[in-house]
């Protein structure tokens, strides 16, 4: 049984089921999760298409539903008893499915386990009782759970795996339309409506002032899924002196080599941008009541991954207020002007890559999940 609540929870989990049919052709997977699932085979008993969440009131909404979902997988796990459940990333709700298994004998392999380290450390030991192995992605994170007495192994960021071009700036470049020797400046406002709503019109505005000290700037917007025209184009109103925006899809690692810099919303596309080695500048606001509980929950330095993983600020983060008009448009432009912090950068997110681990996350997680597996079916083994 596998449980992803969430499209990038589906893409992983869609990665760990094609390594599982690899290593076991005779095997049957069932559960959650979304498209990616459905084509490799996996039976649904829910799909994730209204699942996603951003931020605590919208949580605290759609409470009854995830609720709901809980007691559909609780029956399944009494009634249909897999020989193991794959958990993947979705905290909240996959939390408490860990601690029911366990009271039915089912063993739980966590992939893309809960952040404990950011916030809420106290879970670290709750997950620890509640699961037979712990798929860790960062090196820290396993060492962290590993702590609080959890089987953690490290299995390696999946990011790896996907998370890389082999074209060469010039090559993206052209690929894309650009001019080979200018600024090209990419922007990465979010993959969640509320996310670009907040965020998109201050990179517009700092993108207006920009191009007017580098007027030659080029601007690119790999768009996330989800994401309509209509809605950027909405963001767009009322601004004055937008440059022209390449809108791309399917393109963002192409249009990440192809950057000079990255403005980037604080999340998963952080570390994709470390990955590719783009120099970036971290950006993130939300709601004044979730910035509250945030602050009050969560004890970190640094936001970003990337800084996370380094254990110091090598990446600029403007958060909430600390992110306006003039601020981003000062910080993009200190590093398009001096050439040592933005080489200082790039050699940081280099590092940061090489603390990732190698290829073959989910191979990795599919050979913990069977050999699980395989224990609950012969406890002598």
């Amino acid at each position: 049984m596998i449980v992803a609540g969430e499209p990038s929870g589906d893409l992983h989990a869609s990665h760990v089921v094609q390594a599982l049919k690899r290593q076991c052709s005779d095997i049957s997977l069932y559960g959650m999760g979304g498209d990616m699932l459905e084509a490799e085979g996996v039976s649904l008993s829910i799909h994730i298409r209204d699942s996603a969440v951003m931020g605590f009131a919208e949580a605290l909404v759609a409470l009854p539903k995830f609720l709901k979902k809980q007691n559909i997988l609780k029956q399944h796990l009494r009634e249909k008893r897999p020989a193991a459940l794959l958990l993947v990333d979705f905290a909240e709700f996959n939390t408490p499915l860990a601690k029911y298994a366990k009271t039915q004998g089912v063993p739980v392999i966590y992939y893309i386990p809960p952040k404990a380290w950011a916030w809420r450390p106290g879970r670290a030991k709750k997950l620890a009782k509640r699961t037979n192995v712990i798929a860790s992605i960062f090196p820290f994170e396993t060492e962290f759970y590993q702590k609080a007495g959890a089987n953690a192994e490290f299995v390696g960021h999946p990011l790896v795996d996907f998370a890389k071009t082999h074209l060469s700036m010039t090559k993206a470049r052209k690929n894309l339309n650009l001019k080979e020797h200018t600024t090209v400046i990419g922007l990465m406002p979010g993959s969640r409506r509320s996310e670009v709503q907040r965020i998109f019109p201050i990179m517009l505005k700092a993108a207006a002032n920009i191009s007017q000290t580098i007027p030659t700037t080029e601007w690119i917007l790999p768009i996330a899924p989800g994401i309509s025209e209509e809605l950027i184009s909405d963001c767009k109103e009322g601004i004055e002196g937008i440059p022209k925006i390449h809108i791309l899809y399917d393109e963002t690692y192409t249009a990440m080599r192809a950057a000079t810099l990255m403005l980037v919303t604080s999340g998963t596309a952080t570390l994709e941008t470390a990955c590719i080695g783009t120099p970036m500048l971290i950006l993130y606001r939300t709601s004044w009541l979730n910035w509250k509980i945030i602050n009050a929950l969560t004890p970190l330095e640094h936001s970003g991954l990337p800084n996370l993983i380094a254990g110091k600020r090598i990446v600029p983060e403007l958060l909430q207020n600390d992110l306006s008009t003039d601020s981003l448009t000062e910080h993009a432009l200190d590093m398009l002007n001096d050439p040592k912090i933005w080489v200082a950068q790039r050699e940081a997110l280099e590092a940061v890559h090489q603390q990732l681990g190698e290829s073959g996350a989910a191979e990795r997680t599919a050979k913990l999940v069977l050999e699980q597996a395989a224990s609950a079916n012969n406890p002598t083994q």
